[in-house]
């Protein structure tokens, strides 16, 4: 079995879902139970138990570049205090004009390859 480990984000059954627990096998022939949260839109918080070994298509969603973005420092707080206003004023809603949200109630997720520059 792979390390899988609470507070991970697992793909199971085409949806990805967060690791709330982890019951180790009890015995080598037996499989690992895990309770999963549901990280999708229109699902959202909807728990999930597996079987993790029996599931087809269950896989730890890869670790990112984030590190990578970490280890290269801050921005120059200038450069990033306008990228900040720019998401300020482009995401300004009807309702209350200093909380950010996405339209349709679509949910939004910063990869971090939308903030690394390509040359």
């Amino acid at each position: 079995m792979t390390d899988i480990v609470t507070g991970q984000i697992v793909r199971v059954r085409s949806r990805q879902y967060l690791v709330e627990e982890v019951v180790s096998k009890p015995s080598p022939e037996q499989d690992t139970k895990v309770s999963l949260s549901c990280l999708e839109d229109d699902a959202l918080g909807e728990s999930l138990e597996v079987l993790w070994e029996r599931e087809i298509d269950a896989k730890i969603v890869g670790a990112t570049s984030w590190d990578s973005i970490a280890n290269r420092g801050f921005d120059n707080p200038r450069l990033f205090s306008a990228y900040l206003h720019t998401l300020r004023w482009n995401c300004v809603t009807s309702t209350d004009a200093k909380l950010f949200q996405a339209p349709y109630r679509a949910g939004i997720e910063v990869k971090a390859y939308q903030l690394e520059t390509t040359a």
